[in-house]
């Protein structure tokens, strides 16, 4: 039982203390700005690698929808539309190519 105890205060301190510790006001602006682009960076970094060879044996392709989705979820915004359009211009290219 002691060591359960022990083990919920190793995993609830860590968690918790960011709360008390740090408040929204007393983060510098550039720091919240830098710590905003954590989950993007993070999110890209885990998305890459696997986009680059999602069509097998066509990196060509899956480059250009990388691009496509990219120019698609910069001046769309709509994250449903993005993909959809991404598949069919996918869906698209290996028709054609």
């Amino acid at each position: 039982m002691t060591i359960i105890i022990i083990m919920m205060a190793v995993t609830y301190i860590p968690r918790v203390a960011p709360f008390y510790l740090l408040s929204s006001d007393s983060i510098p602006p550039m720091v919240r700005r830098f710590l905003s682009f954590i989950p993007y960076a993070a999110l890209g970094a885990l998305l890459m690698p696997g986009s680059l060879y999602a069509v097998n044996s066509r990196p060509d392709i899956s480059a250009a929808a990388i691009i496509f989705a990219g120019l698609l979820a910069w001046f769309n915004r709509n994250i449903i539309t993005t993909v959809f359009l991404t598949v069919v211009a996918v869906w698209i290219m290996l028709l054609l190519f």
